[in-house]
């Protein structure tokens, strides 16, 4: 029986890698037709500039690390587009979801961090745990007076449980994260409200364009 497990194992772990010394660049990001209705959509519309975050990252050359059988690192798993640039573009959609708009001269500013952007495993005998997770501070930021309207941290996490999976399962797993970290922002009541008292004080933050 112990055979059986260890050889179960094996298969396991060839089919989750694929060649477990190369490193894998995904192409991540929020699927475009997934989207979420919440608090931020009833925010009077509102020109946004495009958000610009840097990456806080302690670890900025990966998103993840492929593993062998007993856990060990073996490979990069990697973005193919900057993290920074990925968690920009799902910012963006969270704002144009709910009907606000994104682009240059803007009344209210979007500027941040990147906090975690990342892709793990748990390995079992007979499945593997794909774990993705995305994390990111956001302020919002008057464009006329530079003062903070609203700044929150916000994230997205998802897992999948399979009998193995190699890098279309990873890239879903975490595309399905980003779908999370729109969906939270969506969903903030408070970033709602501050903008709203916002729009309340200077009416000229709103846009019809």
């Amino acid at each position: 029986m112990k055979l059986v497990r260890v050889a179960a194992l094996a298969a396991v772990v060839v089919i989750m890698q694929g060649c477990a010394f190369t490193e894998a660049k995904l192409d991540v990001h929020a699927n475009q037709d997934v989207k979420v209705a919440g608090p931020l959509g009833d925010v009077k519309s509102i020109r946004f500039n495009s958000p610009q975050l840097d990456d806080a990252r302690l670890d900025k050359a990966r998103i993840g690390w492929k593993k062998n059988g007993f856990g060990q690192n073996t490979a990069d798993i990697s973005s193919k587009e900057p993290v920074d640039q990925v968690v920009e573009k799902a910012v963006a959609k969270a704002l144009t979801d709910t009907k606000h708009n994104v682009g240059s001269a803007g009344a209210v500013e979007v500027v941040g961090t990147v906090d975690r952007f990342w892709f793990d495993l748990d390995v079992n005998f007979w499945t593997v745990k794909f774990i993705g997770d995305v994390q990111c501070t956001l302020d919002f930021v008057d464009a006329q007076t530079r003062q903070s309207i609203y700044k929150s941290k916000y994230s997205g996490t998802h897992s999948e449980e399979k009998a193995g999976g190699l890098e279309a399962t990873w890239t879903m797993v975490l595309n399905k994260s980003l779908d999370k970290l729109v969906e939270s922002i969506v969903l903030d009541d408070e970033l709602a409200a501050a903008l709203n008292a916002r729009l309340a004080q200077q009416p000229s933050v709103a846009s019809t364009e």
